[in-house]
């Protein structure tokens, strides 16, 4: 309470030095932000991954610094630059930082120390080299954040540089990271005046500094009354000088830092000396912290709400860093900051991003992550209109998750997201297939990467008499977007009407029996006129046309005759030939050969019904007068018509035709016949 008291006295006693003109900044504003400063020559154990909890409430500074000074030669390369002093390492481990940092900050300070060898505020003008790692680093920074954004970068406590150095140092920033905000702080050492002739050479080239400010080491010391440190009145009025300057160009003001050496009972006597004056680990470190809030409650007072402080140690291994004091969180709850709940994430994954609580990051590498984080994956992601990759699992701590859940808990988080590249497959025709040795329907679509593809033997109808027919194995592997034309025979329905026993045609060239079914398109059917069944006996095949190519589906209505091998012989020669089954011969029932009459004994009809081979039963009339006289033998040979079928139920009418020879046999025993018969009228005649 008494500390209290003595802040009161403290603000009031300050409020009756300050000019009128001043009272204004002196109302007390909300809590301010801690700029809290990363330098890399600390422990490397991670100390900055604990302010991690406090990132909501805190803005994180990382520094970059160079070893430069001996190094001022033009022609020093980029890899010696690197390869000098810490240089490589330096740079590394704050990129590292920045790396984790990023995603979960809303604002992250950058300042560039060009040299550490020697105090930069005495740099005149910048180097070759120092131009040469600062556009190296920078590139290495636009890469993180899409060219600054969420960055507000710059450098500090450059008292003597000249304007045109200036000028350098910050187009270059402005060129490679567009999207970035600029500052510039610098001790109390360098004018109101000085800083303002600054900004206004940059602004009058086209760069805007956003942010400007001072840092406080008072010299030789903070103002000390009854246990409360405060900042002299000579560096207040600069302090609000610069501010008011700030404030009318309508940019930002802030306090870059303050310093004291931690432990310290007397660490507010010349404050920027790094050598102790009264260590005391017992009650050092409390009144370190108290300093501190007595320091920050001040300048708050004047309407500064950013305020930088150190994280390890200082500019160069100095003792201001607050990480290892013991009361540290005690400044933080005094200014209004209070931890958070958070979890190490570390995600391994093919596919390069996913996605805490809205925000993007990068795949293997870890992150502290505030909780509660809501963890989503990418389901799928085009490459192209053939090309993507699709979320086949996700695995936290070795179990099976959604690809979008919520972490809740504090600790450790291995998250492996396996995704798989698919191609787009185009098929001349969907089919039964197999896929990995599992039977599935194969049809134009995405097919992951490697996928072994086999399709067998199969019959895909397309309509109701049209198919098409795959009569052999086809095997592909998808390795990537294809465009896949399996084989197959296109064919179509021929329904043969026919009631009688099969018959033979010529089909594309070779005899086979004609049946109902599937045939190839092109397919050529040739239909014989005739077929023979044996010697005696023939089909008489009625189709028009005789001869047609499968080029659709089809009726062909076939009539079939059976005929029969006839041979009839008369007294005056003979009848012969093919006639259909049930056909009637009518042979004459008298005949005159020569004068000489003979008389039918029996029937002139004969009914055909099966092969026939006879010799009619003729009676000679006997005349009271005979002549002798050459007898004419007539040999008769009749061969049945053929007759045409219109088939009626197809707009297709197809006449299939094909010739059968006389048997030669039957021809010899006509011949036989004939003559005998000859030979017997003859005999007769004679003996007449």
């Amino acid at each position: 309470m008494s500390k209290v008291i003595n802040l009161i006295i403290l603000i009031l006693t300050l409020t009756s030095l300050i000019p009128v003109n001043y009272l204004l900044a002196y109302d007390i504003s909300s809590d301010p932000q801690l700029l809290f400063w990363l330098v890399p020559w600390g422990p490397s154990n991670g100390t900055y991954e604990n302010l991690l909890p406090y990132l909501q409430n805190l803005i994180v500074g990382i520094v970059f610094p160079f070893n430069t000074y001996n190094l001022g030669n033009e022609n020093v390369s980029l890899q010696q630059a690197l390869s000098y002093g810490n240089n490589k390492y330096w740079i590394s481990e704050q990129l590292s930082k920045l790396d984790i940092l990023y995603n979960s900050s809303n604002l992250l300070f950058i300042n560039f120390f060009l040299t550490t060898d020697n105090w930069r505020g005495y740099l005149t003008n910048v180097t070759h080299v120092q131009i040469l790692l600062l556009n190296y680093t920078l590139h290495k920074i636009a890469n993180v954040t899409n060219g600054g954004e969420k960055l507000v970068v710059g450098v500090s406590e450059m008292n003597d540089l000249n304007n045109y150095s200036y000028y350098e140092v910050y187009s270059l920033i402005k060129q490679i990271l567009p999207n970035a905000k600029l500052f510039y702080y610098t001790d109390l050492g360098q004018s109101v005046s000085s800083v303002e002739s600054i900004f206004k050479y940059l602004q009058s080239s086209g760069i805007t500094l956003n942010y400007i400010g001072y840092d406080v080491y008072p010299y030789p010391s903070y103002s000390y009354v009854n246990g409360v440190i405060y900042i002299p009145d000579n560096y207040v009025n600069q302090i609000l000088d610069l501010q008011n300057f700030v404030n009318q160009q309508g940019v930002s003001f802030f306090i870059g830092e303050i310093g004291l050496r931690d432990g310290d009972i007397k660490g507010y006597i010349n404050p920027a000396s790094t050598t102790y004056i009264d260590f005391n680990s017992t009650v050092g470190y409390q009144d370190t912290i108290d300093y501190y809030e007595d320091i920050i409650s001040q300048l708050s007072s004047m309407a500064i709400s950013l305020i930088g402080i150190w994280n390890y140690d200082g500019w160069n291994g100095d003792p201001f860093g607050l990480w290892d004091n013991p009361y540290f969180n005690q400044l933080l709850k005094f200014i209004g900051i209070h931890p958070i709940k958070i979890a190490k994430v570390d995600v391994i994954s093919t596919f390069p991003y996913y996605c805490i609580n809205g925000t993007i990051y990068n795949v293997n590498r870890t992150y502290i992550v505030i909780l509660p984080a809501n963890i989503t994956f990418v389901n799928e992601k085009y490459i192209n209109s053939t090309s993507r990759l699709i979320l086949t699992n996700v695995i936290v701590n070795g179990n099976n998750t959604s690809r979008s859940f919520v972490v809740n808990q504090q600790g450790e988080y291995s998250i492996i997201a396996n995704y798989v590249i698919q191609y787009y497959v185009t098929v001349n025709v969907n089919v039964s297939a197999y896929v990995n040795g599992i039977k599935e329907e194969l049809n134009s679509g995405w097919y992951n990467r490697g996928a072994i593809v086999q399709v067998f033997p199969q019959i895909i109808p397309i309509s109701q008499y049209e198919i098409y027919n795959i009569t052999r194995t086809f095997n592909f592997t998808v390795d990537y977007p294809m465009s896949i034309k399996i084989p197959y025979i296109l064919e179509y329905y021929v329904n043969v009407n026919f009631t009688g026993p099969s018959i033979l045609a010529v089909i594309n060239g070779t005899n086979r029996t004609l049946v109902n079914g599937y045939y190839p398109a092109g397919t050529i059917i040739e239909i014989p006129k005739y077929e023979s069944l044996n010697p005696y006996t023939r089909l008489e095949i009625i189709s028009l046309p005789q001869k047609f190519i499968v080029n659709a589906p089809l009726q062909v209505n076939i009539k079939a005759i059976s005929q029969f091998l006839v041979l009839i012989n008369l007294p005056n020669g003979s009848i012969s030939g093919w006639y259909n089954n049930g056909s009637v011969i009518v042979i004459p029932k008298v005949i005159e050969i020569n004068g000489t009459t003979y008389i039918l004994n029996g029937s002139n009809k004969i009914e055909i019904t099966r092969p026939l081979f006879i010799t009619p039963k003729y009676i000679k009339l006997v005349n009271s007068t005979e002549t002798n006289t050459e007898v004419t033998t007539t040999n008769i040979e009749t061969t049945s018509q053929t007759s045409n079928m219109l088939n009626s139920s197809t707009t297709i009418t197809q006449s299939l035709i094909s010739h059968n020879t006389l048997n030669i046999t039957a021809l010899i025993l006509i011949i036989i016949l004939s003559i005998i018969a000859t030979v017997v009228v003859i005999v007769i005649a004679k003996k007449q």
